[in-house]
């Protein structure tokens, strides 16, 4: 299966809370992008479910709030991946939108690998 990402994603578990039209929910996400978050849970919402989620980022006081709709699901773990749900944002506040832009900025580059000298360099 292709690689459907436009947004690089840092791996970060904080407590999510989401409110459908029927409940109000708590999990937890896995990673999340500029873009969208996965949220690990037995009982994903069905595809296109607009949610209202709520929380917050590490290093960040500040409570996002933000509206999303599901885009895709997991449902069972036939692979490493957990059973649950991506969320793709529809609205955020641009405050929210630049801390978040921040915080993945800061997030994806202690993730990435240190770069491989040249051949033929001392590292």
């Amino acid at each position: 299966m292709a690689e459907q990402r436009q947004e690089l994603r840092a791996n970060v578990e904080v407590e999510v809370n989401y409110r459908t039209l029927q409940e109000f929910i708590a999990a937890y996400s896995r990673n999340i992008s500029g873009g969208g978050v996965f949220i690990r849970t037995p009982q994903p919402q069905p595809l296109n479910q607009e949610v209202l989620l709520r929380f917050t980022l590490p290093g960040i006081a500040r409570r996002f709030e933000v509206r999303g709709v599901v885009v895709w699901v997991n449902t069972a773990s036939r692979s490493s991946f957990p059973v649950g749900m991506g969320i793709k944002f529809l609205q955020m506040d641009p405050k929210d939108a630049t801390l978040l832009a921040d915080f993945m900025s800061k997030a994806t580059k202690r993730e990435a690998p240190p770069a491989k000298p040249a051949e033929g360099t001392k590292a």
